[in-house]
């Protein structure tokens, strides 16, 4: 029996972008593409992620937000975290990491080191 697709949330105010994780994703993982932190939180009401792939900078909630607000909540808290960001500087790394992220994509990036960054932090869970 195979082994069951894991779920990734993918969390972007950009289009382009979602739309550019579902395609890196499909086929390995179940995705699901939400615009807002807001919206995150809404479905996480209904589903359980394996990973959330987390914006940094989006209108409204920014991604520090929804992951301070995630790891503050029981039952989110163990989520894995990877931010993918447009954001270089180091402080901004070092704060998402603070905050709990498991990992910090900068944005362009190549996607199959993406696909083994997400199979790696999956594999330890």
């Amino acid at each position: 029996m195979a082994a069951e697709r894991k779920t990734i949330i993918l969390v972007d105010d950009n289009m382009t972008s979602l739309a550019a994780g579902k395609d890196i994703l499909r086929g390995t993982y179940r995705t699901y593409p939400v615009p807002s932190a807001d919206r995150l939180f809404e479905l996480l009401e209904s589903l359980r992620p394996d990973m959330i792939l987390l914006d940094i900078e989006m209108p409204g909630m920014d991604g520090y937000g929804a992951l301070t607000k995630l790891k503050a909540d029981p039952q989110w808290a163990d989520i894995p975290v990877l931010f993918i960001t447009a954001r270089t500087d180091t402080e901004s790394r070092d704060r998402g990491l603070a905050l709990g992220a498991l990992d910090y994509v900068v944005k362009p990036f190549k996607a199959q080191a993406v696909l083994e960054r997400i199979a790696a932090h999956i594999s330890r869970t």
